[in-house]
């Protein structure tokens, strides 16, 4: 489930060449498009996005259901145990910035 989580923000997240101040309306549906594709591929029942742009938050959402069980709605302020996932992510960044580091010093 963490790598399926993983690879849900980084589908998200490529969804956006430029950066922006705020998301307009077209890409918040164009990312709501996104979630629910990835949701129904990996069979999750609920996930919350948050974009930040250094010290701003640019758009928060959850999608679908929190708990199964009950059918309490997943939303941007819904606690969720991280468990090990922050290594994940950790990994995936240095990997990224390190790729970055190497190009730059190429060029």
């Amino acid at each position: 489930m963490p790598l399926v989580l993983g690879v849900l923000l980084l589908i998200c997240a490529s969804q956006f060449q430029t950066p922006v101040s705020a998301l307009e309306a077209p890409d918040q549906r164009r990312l709501a498009a996104a979630v629910q594709s990835a949701r129904d591929r990996g069979d999750i029942p609920g996930v919350a996005v948050s974009i930040v742009n250094r010290s701003s938050v640019l758009f928060e959402a959850g999608y679908g259901v929190a708990n199964v069980s009950s059918g309490q709605p997943m939303t941007a302020d819904t606690l969720l145990p991280l468990g090990s996932i922050t290594k994940a992510f950790t990994s995936a960044l240095l990997a990224l910035l390190i790729d970055k580091h190497s190009t730059d010093e190429t060029q």
